[in-house]
């Protein structure tokens, strides 16, 4: 597959397209589809673009935090495209030459140090004798070498059957199997780890991570969606959920709810990016395949939940202190610096896992509090200086249902090949029918591939 998107060749036949979704497949869809000169419409559940793209602001209008996808590396070459061409600036995520922290065990530790974090938990001999580094290596590293030599990223082959052995469990499993220590595997699953996630699949995401790589857009991320809603020529109908969808030898309808009326639209095709959490939802007639309805059945979505902090200042940064740290709770803590912060400062509880679910049943005021608390472990003092809070928990979105769609040990396989593609004139995308599940990329790249294959289908 090419670095970078390739453009839609025009193919003579105009086209009346629906897509079901503005979050970022659903704006590139769109946007590739009217460049080659299709007639195209927006339908979104939701009263704004961007999905799970989403920047929560502050009561000055100024970016807060990410309440999605929040970090964009550098290897993702067709996201960086599309930030470029939308004119969009970027700037790093992590702050250089400051410390990022690890907390485990009630400890606070350098994350930057593989010594301190050896010392955090009690290693057997012969875990100590490898170090923090020789465990990286051994245990997560090798299989990113196997991968990479395997050469099958972004390629029709993936995911590789020589590498299968690596998606027979949980990364946790695995590393279990293979001998490691509870500690050990602890000191691996720091942070927002999904723990269902298996080797292949967390080697995957580890040959194109590089945190000293990681960039957000200056303006929050949330302006790469704006951006190209602005550019597009045909309508976007917020407010307006799908109900229904209707095939026939010659049309799609979709019917929807809008203004508080139930009605119907008719296309030559849809692009449905609906994420599979919230795909039951809808009436399809006749019915999707069977091997759809099975992933829509198994496909499970993680919980996440952010709690963010804007501070009157950046008090951690006295103590060379980058704000961002991995906590063994299934956390992370992040510290986002925008340009418009000035000298305020950020700190995020970015919440995965089990411990969601306790975060979901609390007031607002509650769920703060809690945060808050779990900060005030990693940067004592945080509380008394912050200025103003901003949460989000994706499961209580109704259009979500989840923050994103992952395979679990053996669905790279089973699901290979179904994920994506079209059912007669109904197309789908989203990350979750992508190889980059839960980033932007996967999103940007279905999209671009779904509005290809309708482009072809039609022509």
């Amino acid at each position: 597959m090419s670095a970078k998107p390739q453009r839609l060749r025009q193919t003579g036949k105009r086209q009346k397209i629906l897509v079901a979704g503005a979050g970022m497949s659903g704006l590139v869809a769109a946007l590739e589809l009217e460049h080659v000169g299709h007639d195209v419409t927006i339908i979104e559940a939701r009263d704004r673009v961007g999905g799970r793209v989403h920047t929560q602001r502050g009561s000055d209008g100024t970016p807060i935090a990410e309440a999605g996808a929040g970090r964009i590396p550098r290897s993702h070459h067709w996201t960086l495209d599309y930030i470029g061409r939308m004119g969009l600036a970027l700037h790093p995520l992590y702050p250089p030459k400051l410390t990022n922290l690890a907390f485990i065990n009630g400890q606070r530790c350098s994350l930057d140090s593989g010594a301190e974090l050896a010392q955090a938990v009690a290693l057997p001999e012969n875990e100590r004798a490898l170090g923090y580094p020789g465990i990286v290596k051994t245990y997560l590293l090798d299989n990113v070498d196997r991968l990479l030599a395997a050469g099958v990223i972004d390629t029709p082959a993936w995911p590789p059957e020589q590498l299968a052995d690596l998606d027979r469990l949980s990364a946790p499993d695995y590393l279990a199997e293979r001998g490691l220590s509870q500690a050990a595997i602890k000191l691996l699953t720091l942070g927002a780890f999904p723990t269902a996630i298996s080797p292949l699949m967390l080697s995957r995401v580890l040959a194109h991570y590089d945190r000293d790589g990681l960039s957000i857009i200056e303006d929050g991320n949330d302006s790469l969606p704006k951006a190209i809603a602005a550019r597009l020529r045909g309508d976007i109908l917020l407010g307006t959920p799908v109900l229904a969808v209707s095939q026939f030898s010659d049309r799609v309808e979709v019917t929807v709810v809008r203004e508080g009326r139930t009605t119907t639209m008719t296309a030559d095709a849809l692009i449905c990016t609906i994420p599979y959490s919230v795909l039951p939802t809808v009436t399809f007639e006749p019915l999707l395949s069977p091997a759809r309805r099975q992933i829509l059945a198994e496909m499970r979505y993680v919980k996440v939940a952010k709690v963010a902090f804007r501070m009157r200042s950046r008090f951690w940064e006295a103590d060379h202190l980058s704000g961002f740290a991995q906590l063994d709770t299934g956390a992370e803590i992040w510290s986002p610096q925008w340009p418009s912060n000035g000298h305020r400062g950020v700190l995020q509880l970015y919440q995965q896992g089990d411990r969601v679910t306790e975060m979901d049943a609390l007031s607002e005021p509650d769920r703060m509090r809690w945060a808050i608390e779990k900060i005030e472990e990693v940067f004592p003092g945080a509380e008394r200086h912050v200025e103003e809070c901003v949460s989000y928990s994706w499961q209580l979105d109704p259009w979500a249902r989840g923050a994103y769609g992952i395979p679990y040990p053996g669905d790279l396989f089973k699901w290979k090949g179904r994920l994506a593609g079209h059912e007669g004139r109904i197309h789908f995308a989203g990350e979750h029918t992508s190889e980059y599940p839960a980033w932007i990329e996967g999103a940007v790249r279905s999209g671009h591939s779904a509005a290809s294959e309708v482009n072809e289908t039609g022509s």
